[in-house]
């Protein structure tokens, strides 16, 4: 397989691509990125992937000096270039070299990256989950902290769970790639407030306005035993059924009906999906 990267106006092969150690990034984690996923060929909602890295940017105050126009062509010459079955892309926005000006040079990335594949049975028994307390700084920004994400992976391999499903004082919020949805008497549930504001996420709440109740609202982690159907939303893995939370069943511990009504919807959306 090979790759290419294009880095501050460059393509270069991926093994080549470089940034310098003293670069805000390493130095301070002070970078965002995004991912996005292609589908039929065409990259997905890339315009909602540019907006959102340009949020994130934003509120970190790192310039992006190069357009949604442009972007989106290095984007597509990465792909076309690269040899990958199933082609994605990674856009960075890193804080630039720490010796010089503060928010003046950024460095911008685009390289290809091969998506990794599910595993298809996920999709029809569900995954598990396990409640745990914390709440990201600065939860609307997709930044490169997963600092937390990565210290738990021992406790998901202890409890052989998916994900852990973060909560706080402010609700169960999201997993720490993904978002988190409910179903509770027919009415699709999402957290409103401190998440990430996930791409395929809005298609599902877009998909389900108009044909079931919908609630963007705080979710209380007491709430958690008594729904009916929950499941998991990202780029890379679309929909996925939760089947377990705190080693207790979700509903009936498998696949619920609307889970599976909105996993068709989507299935039929991304299969005409033609950019």
């Amino acid at each position: 397989m090979s790759v290419i990267c294009w880095i501050n106006g460059d393509f270069v092969p991926l093994e080549d691509a470089s940034i310098g150690v003293s670069d805000f990034a390493l130095q301070r984690g002070y970078a965002v990125f995004d991912f996005a996923r292609t589908y039929n060929g065409h990259l997905f909602r890339f315009g909602d992937h540019l907006a959102r890295l340009r949020q994130s940017a934003d509120a970190l105050y790192l310039p992006i000096s190069v357009s949604d126009a442009e972007l989106t062509g290095i984007a597509c010459r990465v792909i076309q270039e690269s040899s990958m079955e199933r082609p994605a892309v990674r856009i960075f926005v890193t804080g630039g070299d720490c010796n010089d000006a503060l928010f003046e040079n950024s460095n911008i990335i685009v390289t290809g990256e091969e998506r990794a594949a599910v595993d298809p049975v996920l999709y029809e028994t569900g995954v598990s989950l396990l409640t745990h307390e914390f709440q990201r700084e600065l939860p609307a920004v997709k930044s490169i902290n997963y600092l937390n994400a990565v210290r738990l992976e021992p406790l998901k391999r202890e409890h052989n769970v998916f994900d852990v499903l973060y909560f706080s004082a402010a609700g169960v919020t999201e997993c720490p790639r993904n978002n988190f949805f409910v179903v509770r008497d027919g009415v699709l549930i999402t957290p409103a407030e401190n998440v990430l504001p996930g791409i395929t996420r809005s298609v599902v709440l877009q998909l389900a306005t108009g044909s079931m109740p919908v609630e963007e609202r705080m979710l209380h982690r007491e709430e958690l035993p008594d729904v009916d159907e929950a499941f998991i939303t990202s780029t890379s893995k679309r929909i996925v059924p939760v089947s377990q939370i705190d080693r207790q069943p979700v509903g009936a511990g498998r696949p619920g009906p609307v889970t599976q009504s909105l996993m068709r919807l989507f299935d039929e959306y991304v299969h005409e999906w033609k950019g």
